[in-house]
């Protein structure tokens, strides 16, 4: 008899990502079982990686209606196992009033940690993400996979699919970098003009002879100077932009499988932390991740530590920390890149 498996996975779709690997285990452990997974909105646009299993939408920030529905969801289904992959307090309620049922989580330890201790006895088995301690410590990314028991002879099978459809004529080079505008960082953090957002990306198609770029905003001011000063491809409409004769492309609007394979024909990614980064990782790909930090004292300093070494173990994963002087910030660039 088939038993029913719940995975809930309601974040973004970075954290999507550095689940991926244990969802696959998860997908070995349970290959004849009932699978549903719950996926954010966001997250919903990249179910083509696992199109076998049956999938539902929730907020990433349950509505009060969304808790009374999962409740209900196990009231009426005999649930034997379930995955917390996202760490949201409301999941740690439900060992509590369904102790017939195997919780499986991710915690996290931190001064307001979930869940709190009394909770904590009712999982089954749980593996904690610190985010207190600066020693040594697996990341988030391979502790998801140690939560998954499995038979140390058992062969694994990648039942994560790569391949979809696109619906656009884009023809990707055969060769290229690829670069992420996040407006967090150049904008609010770094306070970096377009113009020498523009700078950088001209100084990467002087190291590559192809560039490919996106912006992960709707943003019309934004889009417009992109699409003003570099050739385009938009993927809402398919519609091509030629500006001049350099190669590099703006990739506006693109997103889901698109995103996905720009990602994956990459031969570099520089990107701020995040999703773009993260998916390159899952991918192989060789990662500069860059970022930016307010440091006001040594705590400061010693919680971005602890941050950076969350996600992933530092081997195609290496990230730089750029300065608010755009000048200072070229000559680490053209020491890393």
């Amino acid at each position: 008899m088939k038993k029913k498996i719940l995975i809930l996975k309601n974040d973004r779709t970075g954290d999507l990502f550095v689940s991926l690997l244990a969802i696959n285990k998860i997908l070995n452990k349970h290959l004849n079982d009932d699978i549903l997974i719950y996926l954010s909105k966001i997250n919903h646009k990249f179910s083509f990686i696992f199109p076998n299993i049956k999938k539902k939408v929730l907020s990433m920030n349950l509505t009060f209606v969304e808790k009374i529905k999962i409740f209900f969801h196990f009231i009426i289904n005999e649930i034997d196992t379930v995955y917390i992959l996202t760490p949201k307090n409301f999941y740690y309620y439900l060992p509590f009033f369904f102790k017939k049922t195997k919780f499986i989580a991710i915690t996290i330890k931190s001064k307001k940690s979930r869940p709190n201790n009394f909770f904590l006895k009712y999982l089954n088995k749980y593996c904690i993400i610190d985010r207190i301690n600066i020693k040594p410590r697996k990341s988030s990314y391979e502790l998801q996979q140690d939560l998954i028991d499995l038979d140390k002879n058992f062969k694994i099978i990648n039942y994560l699919n790569e391949n979809s459809k696109s619906n656009h004529n884009f023809k990707f080079p055969k060769k290229y970098i690829y670069f992420h505008y996040k407006q967090k960082l150049f904008d609010d953090l770094l306070e970096w003009t377009l113009n020498d957002v523009n700078n950088l990306i001209n100084f990467l198609s002087d190291k590559f002879d192809n560039i490919l770029f996106s912006s992960e905003i709707n943003n019309n001011v934004i889009n417009k100077h992109f699409s003003e000063h570099f050739n385009t491809f938009n993927f809402s409409d398919s519609k091509e932009y030629f500006i001049n004769n350099k190669n590099i492309y703006f990739l506006k609007n693109i997103d889901g499988y698109d995103l996905f394979k720009a990602v994956k024909g990459s031969a570099k990614v520089v990107a701020p932390e995040g999703i773009i980064s993260h998916i390159g990782y899952f991918l192989k790909k060789d990662i500069l991740a860059l970022m930016h930090f307010n440091l006001n004292n040594r705590q400061d300093f010693i919680n971005q530590i602890i941050s950076c070494k969350e996600w992933f173990p530092p081997n195609n994963y290496n990230y730089i920390v750029l300065k608010k002087d755009f000048d200072k910030s070229m000559i680490k660039l053209k020491k890393r890149v």
